[in-house]
Protein backbone atom coordinates (compact mmCIF):
# COMPACT_ATOMS: atom_id res chain seq x y z
CA UNK A 1 0.00 0.00 0.00
CA UNK A 2 2.89 2.22 0.73
CA UNK A 3 4.62 1.82 -2.01
CA UNK A 4 1.56 2.02 -4.45
CA UNK A 5 1.32 5.84 -2.90
CA UNK A 6 4.77 6.64 -2.91
CA UNK A 7 4.74 5.65 -6.79
CA UNK A 8 1.32 7.57 -7.06
CA UNK A 9 2.71 10.41 -5.63
CA UNK A 10 5.50 10.38 -7.82
CA UNK A 11 3.89 10.09 -11.02
CA UNK A 12 1.47 12.79 -9.96
CA UNK A 13 4.69 14.62 -9.89
CA UNK A 14 6.45 13.90 -12.84
CA UNK A 15 3.17 14.13 -14.70
CA UNK A 16 2.59 18.01 -13.05
CA UNK A 17 6.37 18.64 -14.10
CA UNK A 18 5.53 17.87 -17.43
CA UNK A 19 2.56 20.46 -18.08
CA UNK A 20 4.61 23.29 -16.50
CA UNK A 21 7.50 22.87 -18.77
CA UNK A 22 5.18 21.61 -21.39
CA UNK A 23 5.50 24.86 -23.87
CA UNK A 24 2.76 26.82 -25.66
CA UNK A 25 0.58 25.42 -27.51
CA UNK A 26 1.30 25.75 -31.64
CA UNK A 27 0.74 29.14 -32.57
CA UNK A 28 -2.69 30.54 -33.91
CA UNK A 29 -4.20 33.78 -34.51
CA UNK A 30 -7.76 34.24 -35.42
CA UNK A 31 -9.55 37.32 -36.47
CA UNK A 32 -11.05 39.96 -34.24
CA UNK A 33 -7.12 39.09 -32.46
CA UNK A 34 -5.09 42.26 -31.29
CA UNK A 35 -1.26 41.67 -31.06
CA UNK A 36 0.53 44.11 -29.13
CA UNK A 37 4.37 45.16 -29.18
CA UNK A 38 5.81 45.95 -26.29
CA UNK A 39 9.57 46.92 -24.91
CA UNK A 40 12.63 49.32 -25.60
CA UNK A 41 13.74 50.35 -29.39
CA UNK A 42 14.48 47.51 -31.30
CA UNK A 43 10.48 47.31 -30.51
CA UNK A 44 9.52 51.02 -31.61
CA UNK A 45 11.41 51.01 -34.38
CA UNK A 46 9.68 48.07 -35.61
CA UNK A 47 6.87 50.20 -36.95
CA UNK A 48 9.07 51.62 -39.67
CA UNK A 49 9.36 49.22 -41.67
CA UNK A 50 6.24 46.62 -40.51
CA UNK A 51 7.44 43.41 -41.60
CA UNK A 52 7.50 41.64 -38.35
CA UNK A 53 3.27 42.75 -38.34
CA UNK A 54 3.56 41.46 -42.08
CA UNK A 55 4.66 38.18 -40.92
CA UNK A 56 2.01 37.34 -38.62
CA UNK A 57 -0.92 38.69 -41.13
CA UNK A 58 0.52 37.01 -44.40
CA UNK A 59 0.73 33.79 -41.87
CA UNK A 60 -3.03 33.70 -41.34
CA UNK A 61 -4.39 35.94 -44.57
CA UNK A 62 -8.01 35.51 -43.89
CA UNK A 63 -7.91 36.71 -40.20
CA UNK A 64 -8.61 40.45 -39.28
CA UNK A 65 -5.94 41.21 -36.96
CA UNK A 66 -5.02 44.37 -35.32
CA UNK A 67 -1.27 45.53 -33.90
CA UNK A 68 -0.85 48.41 -31.74
CA UNK A 69 3.07 49.34 -31.25
CA UNK A 70 3.94 50.48 -27.62
CA UNK A 71 7.95 50.28 -27.83
CA UNK A 72 9.79 53.06 -26.65
CA UNK A 73 13.41 53.63 -27.16
CA UNK A 74 15.68 52.85 -24.39
CA UNK A 75 13.05 51.30 -22.69
CA UNK A 76 13.66 48.64 -19.74
CA UNK A 77 11.58 46.35 -17.56
CA UNK A 78 11.21 48.76 -15.42
CA UNK A 79 9.48 51.63 -17.73
CA UNK A 80 12.89 54.27 -17.16
CA UNK A 81 11.92 55.81 -20.54
CA UNK A 82 8.24 56.21 -19.42
CA UNK A 83 8.02 58.02 -16.65
CA UNK A 84 8.78 61.75 -18.62
CA UNK A 85 8.48 63.93 -16.07
CA UNK A 86 7.25 61.36 -13.29
CA UNK A 87 9.18 58.64 -11.78
CA UNK A 88 9.40 55.46 -13.76
CA UNK A 89 6.78 53.82 -11.30
CA UNK A 90 4.41 56.18 -12.04
CA UNK A 91 4.97 55.19 -16.14
CA UNK A 92 4.88 51.64 -15.40
CA UNK A 93 1.53 52.07 -14.06
CA UNK A 94 0.59 54.01 -17.20
CA UNK A 95 1.96 51.71 -19.34
CA UNK A 96 -0.03 48.84 -17.66
CA UNK A 97 -3.16 50.33 -17.73
CA UNK A 98 -2.82 51.35 -21.23
CA UNK A 99 -1.74 47.68 -22.43
CA UNK A 100 -4.84 46.47 -20.43
CA UNK A 101 -7.26 48.99 -22.21
CA UNK A 102 -6.26 47.85 -25.46
CA UNK A 103 -7.40 43.88 -24.81
CA UNK A 104 -5.09 42.40 -26.13
CA UNK A 105 -4.75 38.50 -27.21
CA UNK A 106 -1.09 38.29 -27.65
CA UNK A 107 1.81 40.20 -26.59
CA UNK A 108 5.30 41.01 -28.74
CA UNK A 109 7.33 41.89 -25.60
CA UNK A 110 11.68 42.85 -26.21
CA UNK A 111 13.26 43.46 -23.25
CA UNK A 112 16.84 42.74 -22.07
CA UNK A 113 18.92 44.84 -24.43
CA UNK A 114 19.85 47.88 -22.57
CA UNK A 115 19.24 45.86 -19.26
CA UNK A 116 22.30 44.02 -20.52
CA UNK A 117 24.94 46.92 -20.14
CA UNK A 118 24.23 46.04 -15.99
CA UNK A 119 26.50 42.96 -17.42
CA UNK A 120 26.06 39.52 -15.13
CA UNK A 121 25.74 41.54 -12.10
CA UNK A 122 22.22 42.77 -13.29
CA UNK A 123 20.50 39.93 -13.90
CA UNK A 124 18.92 38.98 -10.83
CA UNK A 125 17.68 42.09 -10.46
CA UNK A 126 15.79 41.67 -14.32
CA UNK A 127 14.85 38.43 -13.77
CA UNK A 128 12.70 39.88 -10.61
CA UNK A 129 11.53 42.97 -12.60
CA UNK A 130 10.42 40.39 -15.78
CA UNK A 131 8.60 38.32 -13.60
CA UNK A 132 7.00 41.07 -11.84
CA UNK A 133 5.83 42.76 -15.04
CA UNK A 134 4.97 39.17 -16.41
CA UNK A 135 2.47 38.57 -13.59
CA UNK A 136 1.33 42.20 -14.29
CA UNK A 137 0.55 41.59 -17.70
CA UNK A 138 -1.10 38.11 -16.57
CA UNK A 139 -4.86 39.68 -16.19
CA UNK A 140 -5.23 40.95 -19.66
CA UNK A 141 -5.25 36.95 -20.66
CA UNK A 142 -3.28 37.36 -23.61
CA UNK A 143 -0.64 35.10 -25.04
CA UNK A 144 2.91 36.23 -23.98
CA UNK A 145 5.99 36.18 -27.05
CA UNK A 146 8.94 36.95 -25.70
CA UNK A 147 12.01 38.30 -28.12
CA UNK A 148 15.60 37.96 -27.00
CA UNK A 149 17.94 40.82 -27.66
CA UNK A 150 19.95 40.23 -30.89
CA UNK A 151 24.08 39.79 -31.22
CA UNK A 152 25.53 43.32 -31.61
CA UNK A 153 27.36 44.15 -35.17
CA UNK A 154 31.07 44.80 -35.05
CA UNK A 155 30.76 48.54 -36.40
CA UNK A 156 34.65 49.01 -36.32
CA UNK A 157 36.54 52.00 -34.90
CA UNK A 158 35.93 54.68 -33.58
CA UNK A 159 32.88 52.34 -32.17
CA UNK A 160 33.71 50.01 -29.60
CA UNK A 161 34.42 45.83 -30.39
CA UNK A 162 30.93 44.62 -29.08
CA UNK A 163 32.49 41.00 -28.21
CA UNK A 164 32.66 41.47 -24.31
CA UNK A 165 29.23 43.05 -24.61
CA UNK A 166 27.63 40.02 -26.46
CA UNK A 167 28.62 37.84 -23.87
CA UNK A 168 26.41 39.78 -21.66
CA UNK A 169 23.21 39.96 -24.24
CA UNK A 170 23.83 35.98 -24.23
CA UNK A 171 23.44 36.09 -20.53
CA UNK A 172 20.35 37.77 -20.33
CA UNK A 173 18.98 35.97 -24.09
CA UNK A 174 19.51 32.65 -22.04
CA UNK A 175 17.46 33.91 -18.91
CA UNK A 176 14.67 35.16 -21.32
CA UNK A 177 14.04 31.63 -22.72
CA UNK A 178 14.76 30.18 -19.55
CA UNK A 179 11.93 32.08 -18.42
CA UNK A 180 9.75 31.88 -21.32
CA UNK A 181 9.91 27.87 -20.80
CA UNK A 182 9.04 27.94 -17.27
CA UNK A 183 6.14 29.79 -18.21
CA UNK A 184 4.73 28.04 -21.13
CA UNK A 185 5.23 31.50 -23.22
CA UNK A 186 6.65 31.64 -26.89
CA UNK A 187 10.51 32.08 -27.82
CA UNK A 188 12.36 34.22 -30.13
CA UNK A 189 15.99 33.31 -30.26
CA UNK A 190 17.24 36.36 -32.07
CA UNK A 191 20.31 36.48 -30.30
CA UNK A 192 21.90 32.89 -31.90
CA UNK A 193 19.79 33.16 -35.12
CA UNK A 194 20.02 37.20 -36.23
CA UNK A 195 23.46 38.36 -36.39
CA UNK A 196 26.18 36.03 -36.49
CA UNK A 197 29.02 36.24 -34.62
CA UNK A 198 31.54 38.81 -36.26
CA UNK A 199 34.66 36.86 -38.46
CA UNK A 200 37.29 39.06 -40.47
CA UNK A 201 37.33 42.71 -41.01
CA UNK A 202 33.96 44.77 -39.08
CA UNK A 203 30.97 44.82 -42.00
CA UNK A 204 27.16 46.36 -40.98
CA UNK A 205 25.36 43.56 -42.44
CA UNK A 206 22.33 43.95 -40.55
CA UNK A 207 22.33 47.42 -38.67
CA UNK A 208 22.78 51.03 -38.94
CA UNK A 209 25.74 50.75 -36.38
CA UNK A 210 26.10 47.84 -34.72
CA UNK A 211 22.65 47.82 -32.52
CA UNK A 212 19.44 49.09 -34.82
CA UNK A 213 18.46 47.18 -37.14
CA UNK A 214 18.02 47.85 -41.19
CA UNK A 215 15.24 46.96 -43.23
CA UNK A 216 16.64 43.95 -44.25
CA UNK A 217 17.77 43.31 -39.93
CA UNK A 218 14.14 43.44 -39.49
CA UNK A 219 12.99 41.02 -42.57
CA UNK A 220 15.16 38.49 -41.45
CA UNK A 221 14.06 39.14 -37.87
CA UNK A 222 10.66 37.90 -39.36
CA UNK A 223 11.46 35.21 -41.16
CA UNK A 224 13.43 34.07 -37.65
CA UNK A 225 9.85 34.70 -36.18
CA UNK A 226 7.86 32.45 -38.57
CA UNK A 227 10.61 29.53 -37.92
CA UNK A 228 10.40 29.47 -34.20
CA UNK A 229 6.57 29.45 -34.53
CA UNK A 230 6.41 27.12 -37.16
CA UNK A 231 4.36 29.11 -39.09
CA UNK A 232 3.85 29.53 -43.20
CA UNK A 233 3.88 32.98 -44.14
CA UNK A 234 2.27 33.74 -47.92
CA UNK A 235 4.45 35.33 -50.49
CA UNK A 236 2.74 38.51 -51.54
CA UNK A 237 3.12 39.83 -54.96
CA UNK A 238 6.24 43.16 -55.38
CA UNK A 239 3.25 45.70 -55.91
CA UNK A 240 0.81 44.70 -53.01
CA UNK A 241 3.84 44.19 -50.46
CA UNK A 242 4.90 47.67 -51.22
CA UNK A 243 1.22 48.74 -50.17
CA UNK A 244 0.80 46.47 -46.94
CA UNK A 245 4.32 48.35 -46.28
CA UNK A 246 2.80 51.89 -46.54
CA UNK A 247 -0.24 50.71 -45.32
CA UNK A 248 1.52 49.78 -42.17
CA UNK A 249 3.83 52.67 -42.00
CA UNK A 250 0.79 54.89 -41.97
CA UNK A 251 -1.00 53.28 -39.59
CA UNK A 252 1.86 52.82 -36.71
CA UNK A 253 2.62 56.58 -37.31
CA UNK A 254 -0.82 57.72 -36.60
CA UNK A 255 -1.11 55.53 -33.39
CA UNK A 256 2.02 57.22 -32.39
CA UNK A 257 0.56 60.52 -32.81
CA UNK A 258 -2.65 59.12 -30.99
CA UNK A 259 -0.62 57.69 -27.43
CA UNK A 260 2.89 60.21 -28.13
CA UNK A 261 1.39 63.00 -29.19
CA UNK A 262 4.61 65.67 -29.48
CA UNK A 263 3.10 67.76 -27.12
CA UNK A 264 1.97 65.29 -24.83
CA UNK A 265 3.03 67.51 -21.34
CA UNK A 266 0.66 69.77 -22.40
CA UNK A 267 -2.40 67.48 -23.43
CA UNK A 268 -2.05 64.82 -21.02
CA UNK A 269 0.83 65.63 -18.53
CA UNK A 270 1.38 68.16 -15.70
CA UNK A 271 1.03 70.97 -17.82
CA UNK A 272 -2.42 70.08 -19.43
CA UNK A 273 -3.97 73.11 -17.49
CA UNK A 274 -3.29 74.98 -20.12
CA UNK A 275 -4.19 72.93 -23.64
CA UNK A 276 -5.43 69.76 -22.21
CA UNK A 277 -9.10 70.54 -23.66
CA UNK A 278 -7.14 69.98 -27.37
CA UNK A 279 -6.80 65.96 -26.01
CA UNK A 280 -10.37 65.32 -26.71
CA UNK A 281 -8.73 65.27 -30.74
CA UNK A 282 -6.81 62.81 -29.82
CA UNK A 283 -9.27 59.85 -30.28
CA UNK A 284 -10.03 61.22 -34.14
CA UNK A 285 -6.82 59.43 -35.08
CA UNK A 286 -8.34 55.59 -34.27
CA UNK A 287 -10.81 55.85 -37.57
CA UNK A 288 -8.19 56.86 -39.56
CA UNK A 289 -6.40 53.90 -38.33
CA UNK A 290 -8.95 51.24 -38.59
CA UNK A 291 -9.44 52.49 -41.98
CA UNK A 292 -5.33 51.43 -43.06
CA UNK A 293 -6.06 48.20 -40.74
CA UNK A 294 -9.20 47.55 -43.55
CA UNK A 295 -7.22 48.32 -46.38
CA UNK A 296 -4.14 46.32 -45.34
CA UNK A 297 -6.50 43.17 -44.52
CA UNK A 298 -8.17 43.88 -48.09
CA UNK A 299 -4.70 43.62 -49.46
CA UNK A 300 -3.59 40.25 -48.23
CA UNK A 301 -6.94 38.24 -47.78
CA UNK A 302 -6.42 39.05 -51.80
CA UNK A 303 -3.97 36.81 -52.55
Amino acid sequence: MKKSLTFCLLLLVFLSSQRIFAGPPPFELKSGDRIIFLGNTLIERAQKYGSWESVFMRSFPKAKLSFRNLGWSADTVWADSRGIFDPPAAGYQRMLKQVKDLKPNLILLGYGGNEAYAGEAGLPAFQKQLQKLLKDLKPTGAKIMIVSPHRSENAGHPLPDPTSHNRDLKLYADLLQKIAAQGNHYYIDLFSQLIPKSAGKPKLNWTTNGIHLTKAGYEKGANIIANDLGIHPVTLSPSVEQEVRQFAFEKNRLYFYNWRPQNITYLLGFRKHEQGQNAKELPQFIPMIEEREASIHRLISSQ
